[in-house]
């Protein structure tokens, strides 16, 4: 061992209390993760320079953009910075290619610019997935702090625990690139999922399966406005409307209609619209095999935007009417039915409790026309046009409010795992007091965090680093 190792190896032999202990351990770890850097930029060096990686790669890139209509010129070796998963910058040398401007009048700009977005690329450091001048492994374990974490402070003095030492900027900059190669990822993903003919075997195949989705909440800062900065922030004006983030949910069924334990649950969520989400939902669902499901239950509350689509998410997974059910939660139907009890001013407690207790007994043993009877009893005088309008819930919800049939058929009638989903990913993470999100960064931690929260973070790191980090852009 060499002179810095011997001596925090000492502090460990000579520790005699906890925090002694505490000291000398966490000092020999961190030496040993300098070490690891080390070794690890000795061998890049050697790997960046190395034909047999320049030159696969070299022609994988030419390929690149020869399909995207680039031309690429290679311009020897070049000088950069990358930064190690210990959070040590290396410099190296490797060959760099960058686009060819087409020739334009006027002044010449200098050789070599790598122009507009990054357009020119590293091959051999690209076939290893090293962008933006970090390793792949550190723009991971970055990315899971950050998104993990209730704020970038604490994601950092976490990392600094994990003895990495990452500036602010730095963080948040290694974070989106993940996240950007995520998404892109996520959008080829299941777009090409969503078009296929044919039915793939996922995990959900076979399965009796829940589909739940709904919105969020969270502020986006948008129109920054020009003009005279505030004195006490040096920040400049701008709106912070509320937006609602669509969350997605689905998980395999046990025997009883429970959430199987032993099965993982997806997670995943969009700023994108109603649409979008749809999209999204739909393809991730081919991807995990759920055409070939034994049923499907889709579980939300009333709104419409849902329900209207619930015909176009059966069709494109191929579902039959007699395995896919539509049904309303049950807790979202009993709180309409405490609203409309509410609309009788002249109720006390006891007679408003018992109303309600015999119109839920009439929702759970299914009999929807009796229960519509009973509401409809409460339609007099000035009370009448806002009651009949409450009675619409129930009467366009018919036939997803069978609970007694879903029961039988053990079906879960609660959406209690897309609420848990949205206070995990969004409330406890995006939405708060002066909490504030650009629209793309929003949607970079929604899709992380849902990851992450689902238990499968290891597989959308290798699904990441399998998608291309370089992507050929002619130079502007």
């Amino acid at each position: 061992m060499d002179g810095p190792l011997l001596a925090v190896a000492a502090e460990v032999y000579r520790a005699s209390t906890p925090e002694q202990f505490y000291d000398a351990e966490r000092a020999v770890r961190s030496e040993f993760v300098k070490r690891a850097d080390v070794v690890v930029a000795e061998l890049l060096r050697e790997r960046a320079v190395s034909r047999s990686l320049v030159e696969p790669a070299k022609a994988d890139v030419l390929a690149q953009a020869d399909a995207a209509g680039v031309k690429l010129k290679s311009h020897g070796l070049r000088s950069t910075k990358v930064r190690l998963l210990g959070g040590t910058v290396v410099q190296l040398q490797t060959l760099a290619m960058l686009p060819v401007a087409q020739s334009r009048p006027g002044r010449k700009r200098g050789v070599g610019r790598r122009g507009e977005g990054g357009a020119g690329v590293y091959p051999a450091l690209a076939s290893l997935g090293i962008t933006g001048q970090a390793t792949p492994a550190l723009r991971a374990q970055v990315a899971r702090e950050i998104a993990d974490a209730d704020s970038v402070s604490v994601a950092r003095a976490s990392l600094v625990e994990h003895g990495l030492d990452v500036p602010h900027q730095t963080a948040l900059r290694l974070t989106y690139s993940f996240a950007e190669q995520a998404l892109e990822r996520r959008s080829a993903a299941t777009m090409a999922a969503a078009k296929a003919d044919v039915q793939l075997d996922g995990e959900l195949a076979g399965k009796r399966i829940a589909v739940a989705i709904d919105g969020g909440r969270l502020r986006i800062r948008e129109n920054p406005r020009g003009g005279r900065r505030r004195a006490a922030t040096g920040h400049q004006r701008y709106d912070a409307p509320w937006r609602e983030p669509k969350v997605m949910t689905i998980y395999v069924l046990d025997d009883e209609g429970k959430k199987a334990t032993q099965h993982r649950a997806f997670l995943d969520g969009t700023m994108g619209d109603c649409n979008e989400a749809f999209a999204l939902l739909v393809g991730h669902l081919r991807i995990l095999g759920a055409q070939k499901s034994a049923s499907v239950s889709l579980i939300a509350d009333g709104a419409g935007w849902i329900w209207s689509r619930a015909e176009e998410l059966r069709t494109a997974l191929d579902i039959p009417r007699d395995r896919f059910y539509e049904v309303i939660d049950h807790y979202h139907a009993v709180e309409h039915l405490t609203e409309i009890a509410d609309l009788v001013k002249t109720w006390n407690g006891t007679t408003r409790g018992e109303w309600i207790s015999e119109a839920r007994a009439l929702l759970n043993a299914g009999r929807i026309e009796a229960l519509l009877a009973h509401i409809d009893e409460l339609a007099v005088g000035r009370r009448t046009a806002e009651t009949r309008s409450a009675m619409d819930y129930f009467v366009k919800n018919e036939a997803r409010m069978r609970y007694d049939s879903f029961k039988s058929a053990r079906i879960p009638i609660g959406s209690g795992a897309i609420e848990s989903g949205i206070r995990r990913v969004v409330n406890q993470r995006l939405k708060g007091n002066s909490i504030y999100w650009l629209e793309d960064h929003a949607e970079a931690i929604l899709h992380l965090r849902a990851q992450l929260k689902a238990g499968r973070w290891d597989d959308l790191v290798r699904a990441t680093l399998a998608h291309p980090v370089w992507r050929p852009r002619a130079k502007a």
